[in-house]
């Protein structure tokens, strides 16, 4: 019935006159969106109904939300056309830094090899999707963006020196039976000081961290260890761990936007996925933001992963905590972009939840971005305010219906990644929509495939088998 819908759309459009639509490709349809302009919109009414949580033995989901859009209860549910992009979030990290050199003793966490990892990427980092946990006994629950480019958990913690404001309560140490500091004489302080850079207030009772942003801000506190519970769409504990090593933030000068914290889903052994030994886990980031998602921790059953397909990651956790992954081609308009895959197959290429839009070396965003004006030639072009990230916008406020080229991402192992329309384009308003692309400016040999991207699809990290796949997702 989509199909014949579509066919009908493209009936109608081309009787149209200029005035209602614009033809950008004579010659192919089936690599391209047909889309009405209004549906480019975010909702601005909240639609659960449209996602179902995956059930089944041995599963524990939770919904993800955006925290921009009307379903979230981070900005009172408002939606917002015109979500904020964090310039410049981004970990300073020396390799000395980002090393492990022996197992954590102590028990708080099970490790026994030595990691040598890399020093972290610059990126433009902007983590705007959430889940809501349980932290200490009695539970106390605190929004956290999801990040699979971030090692540490943490969350504002009471007594806050400076922290930014969030829609929970702060999270207070004092009512949580389970919760313990690790003093800064342990050797378990030693091992983190030497992975996070510690700030100098090393008393006997806290070990401290401190993470630097390029924005100049910084995130502040102490390591802790307490218990942390999983919950499902019914709030009862389904997957819960402890001890559980994470991050009580008291001096943040950044700004999460409403959200607590960060739930940092890498592969480094301070991570959710490395302390609680989950090999497997999968999310629908939603598209529309009027929907929701879902994260869930445990493999799809069997009918489901006849429909994923599987890319390898290419690097062990003892090389890099980044899931790496090789990228083969781009096309555009069902076109692959004019480069040796020898070139782009030797790029880093990861892929992050809390990036917000991809960001590709400067030669391969050129050639992306002259394949998709070519095939936008007939609709008028204009400016975006954030004209550092975006630097190809149309206005579309004389169209009811559109045609927008697909972008697909090409991975080894013969996997192919079709953008959803969402996927391609970043929408200010019907007078400025955006390629959803952006220059690498730090480092020209990496690609970081951010969450936009990946909206509407189940990304899968099979963390045991070294596997990263997309299916089709339920949140769309």
């Amino acid at each position: 019935m989509w199909i014949l819908f579509k066919v009908f759309l493209l009936f109608i459009w081309l009787l149209c006159s200029s005035n209602n639509g614009a033809y950008a490709n004579d010659n192919d349809f089936t690599h391209s969106h047909i889309v009405s302009v209004s549906d480019l919109l975010p909702p601005t009414v909240c639609n659960r109904t449209r996602t179902a949580l995956p059930q089944g033995p041995g599963k524990a989901s939770l919904e993800v939300v955006s925290k921009y859009g009307p379903c979230s209860r981070l900005n009172k549910g408002m939606s917002t056309h015109t979500p904020p992009l964090r310039k410049g979030r981004q970990r300073f990290h020396s390799e000395n830094s980002r090393r492990l050199q022996k197992a954590i003793p102590d028990n708080y966490l099970q490790k026994s090899k030595s990691f040598q990892f890399p020093a972290k990427i610059n990126n433009t980092a902007v983590d705007e999707y959430y889940i809501v946990v349980a932290i200490g006994e009695p539970k106390q629950y605190v929004s956290l963006l999801l990040d699979t480019g971030s090692d540490l958990t943490w969350t504002q913690c009471k007594p806050c020196i400076h922290c930014s404001q969030q829609r929970d309560p702060f999270f207070d140490p004092s009512k949580s039976k389970t919760f313990s500091k690790i003093p800064c004489n342990s050797a378990s302080c030693r091992i983190l000081r030497k992975l996070l850079p510690p700030n100098d207030n090393c008393s006997s009772e806290e070990c401290p961290y401190n993470i630097a942003y390029a924005d100049n801000s910084s995130d502040g506190g102490f390591w802790a260890a307490d218990r942390i519970t999983i919950q499902e769409a019914n709030r009862d504990g389904y997957f819960s761990w402890y001890p559980f090593l994470l991050g009580c933030t008291n001096n943040n000068t950044g700004d999460q936007n409403g959200a607590s914290g960060i739930m940092g889903l890498d592969r480094s052994p301070i991570s959710i996925i490395s302390q609680t030994n989950t090999s497997y886990f999968s999310y629908c980031l939603p598209s529309p933001y009027g929907s929701t998602g879902y994260i869930t921790f445990g493999r799809p059953d069997a009918v489901n992963s006849k429909f994923i397909k599987y890319t390898p990651i290419i690097t062990t956790p003892e090389q890099s905590e980044y899931y790496d992954i090789t990228i083969t081609g781009i096309s555009v308009g069902g076109e692959k972009l004019p480069f040796n895959s020898t070139y782009i197959t030797k790029l880093s290429a990861i892929i992050d939840s809390g990036n917000e839009i991809t960001r590709l070396p400067s030669p391969i965003y050129a050639a992306l971005r002259s394949a998709f004006r070519k095939r936008m030639m007939k609709y008028k072009k204009t400016k975006a305010d954030d004209e550092d990230d975006f630097d190809t916008c149309y206005d579309l406020s004389a169209y009811e219906t559109v045609v927008v080229p697909k972008i697909t991402f090409h991975f080894l192992g013969g996997v192919d990644l079709e953008l959803d329309v969402r996927g391609t384009l970043v929408v200010f308003s019907v007078s400025q929509v955006c390629l959803a692309f952006a220059i690498f400016p730090s480092d020209p040999n990496s690609i970081s495939l951010g969450n936009v991207q990946q909206r509407g699809y189940e990304v899968h990290y099979d963390v045991a088998g070294r596997r990263l796949g997309f299916g089709p997702g339920n949140c769309s």
